[in-house]
């Protein structure tokens, strides 16, 4: 490895520093207090509630090939069961659970209808908020009956009674039955629906409300719908990238009478848990909670930059896909300027399985004055000695620090790198490091090759021009 870089002009990378922080995912109480200090977290009660319950907890178990790692922490969706394919399989992530259950906004001995349940985790901390009663309507009665035993499993049953909290389950088409006298308080309902079920709607109490997904040209809306004197009032609030509700459990929804439990599809037999990991966020912006353009932004950005492993060992392997996952991730938190959150993701992909890729967009959550920027880029090309991005970072680093006749050489290795893609920003960058240093034929030459790959750069124009005119 130290031959290939002397080969491309870095003889000197035993001079760059080593690693000194190396961000990785939160643990759970940690990020609760990131998105309260955030201020994305108002909510006191939701505050504490979180605290004492995790999605890790109820979601599947990680692949056996997996170290330790806070996934429930991540960005990334987390498979409840085994067949993602099927709707409303996955746990939504902490920052959709608090938008949804803030404006739900469950309060001390409330009646909650939580119809779709995604796993146990939202059942959990409706209880946990001090819910009095809390139905939970299945879609599908296999994966009911998996609810039930879980939350037995994790002694949860015996909480409810320490806490006074009457759990019911229910499968669609026997859940109207014995509602509240006064109607249910709070209402949830986590699948897209073609239309706002009346019905159900009707069993609202007085100033009571219910939160669901309602089918636009743009999207699933999630609306927020309350019922005071002057009858039902709707807002719309934001796109919930929802899975739809099967068309047969919508009609069952709206039907003013009890029904026999549709017919849904199976569970999916042949699914394992490391299958559900790796569709899991297969699809970036299901579940996902924005604007469009936001939504849009997180697919664009997810789709535009992968790690160097290759698509057929991401298939047979849930580590590398997992790990695959928390770059996009950290890439998407990265553009949106959550710089913090990007590192904890890019750091736990590169524990998992190390890739130059995650290395170099780890160092650039550092700020450039940062040892750590140049020592992540440093680990990048430990890591894969053809990486260009990080031999053109160096460079820019040591340019920008007055030093360009050392950012040469990692201008001319990024230039020779077989993993890049941006040959003619090195070219662009090598040819300001020859201006500086006088060497102005060296400078138009590097100048005039940037501009053969990217010839629509106005600045790399003027370079020229300026280049072209001290040289006449």
């Amino acid at each position: 490895m130290d031959d290939d870089w002397e080969s491309m002009g870095a003889e000197r990378i035993s001079e760059l520093p080593t690693v000194r922080q190396w961000p990785r995912l939160s643990n759970h109480t940690r990020m609760v207090e990131m998105f309260s200090e955030m201020g994305v977290l108002g909510s006191a009660p939701l505050h504490d509630a979180l605290l004492r319950s995790s999605r890790g907890y109820h979601s599947l178990p990680l692949p056996s090939n997996i170290g330790d790692v806070n996934i429930e922490t991540s960005a990334l969706r987390m498979p409840w069961w085994k067949d993602v394919s099927v709707h409303q399989s996955l746990l939504p992530g902490l920052y959709e659970t608090i938008q949804v259950l803030q404006a739900l906004d469950i309060r001390q001995g409330d009646d909650v209808l939580i119809i779709g349940p995604r796993g146990n985790w939202w059942t959990e901390i409706a209880m946990q908020l001090g819910a009095r009663r809390i139905r939970v309507v299945g879609t599908i009665e296999e994966r009911l009956a998996e609810l039930r035993s879980r939350w037995a499993s994790l002694r949860l049953d015996q909480a409810a009674e320490a806490l006074g909290c009457e759990i019911e389950w229910r499968v669609v088409g026997s859940h109207r039955d014995a509602r509240p006298p006064a109607g249910w308080d709070r209402i949830l309902i986590t699948g897209g629906l073609s239309e706002a079920p009346m019905s159900i709607m009707e069993t609202m109490a007085r100033g009571g409300c219910a939160i669901l997904p309602v089918l636009e040209d743009s999207g699933t809306m999630l609306q927020s719908v309350k019922w005071n004197d002057g009858g039902f009032m709707a807002q719309r609030m934001a796109i919930w990238n929802v899975d739809l509700l099967p068309e047969a459990i919508v009609e069952c929804l709206c039907s003013d009478e009890d029904l026999p439990p549709p017919e849904t599809e199976a569970s999916g037999d042949g699914w394992t848990v490391d299958d559900a990991w790796r569709a899991a966020n297969r699809d970036p912006i299901r579940d996902r909670l924005g604007p469009l353009i936001l939504l849009q932004l997180i697919q664009s950005t997810w789709d535009s930059l992968g790690t160097g492993f290759k698509s057929s060992e991401i298939e047979d392997d849930a580590r590398l896909c997992l790990a695959e996952d928390l770059f996009r991730m950290g890439h998407v938190l990265q553009r949106l300027g959550v710089r913090g959150l990007a590192a904890e993701h890019h750091g736990s992909s590169f524990d998992m399985a190390p890739s130059s890729e995650a290395a170099s967009f780890l160092g650039m959550t550092f700020r450039e004055d940062d040892m750590d920027y140049l020592a992540w880029q440093r680990k990048a090309i430990e890591t894969d000695p053809r990486f260009g991005g990080s031999w053109n970072e160096i460079g820019e680093a040591m340019l920008n620090r007055g030093d360009p006749r050392f950012s040469i050489q990692w201008f001319r290795g990024a230039i020779n790198s077989e993993k890049y893609g941006e040959r003619g920003v090195a070219w662009t960058n090598l040819a300001r490091a020859h201006l500086e240093l006088g060497q102005m034929n060296s400078a138009l030459f590097a100048a005039q090759e940037a501009s053969t790959l990217i010839p629509e750069d106005e600045d790399l124009q003027e370079l020229l021009e300026r280049l072209s005119e001290d040289l006449t």
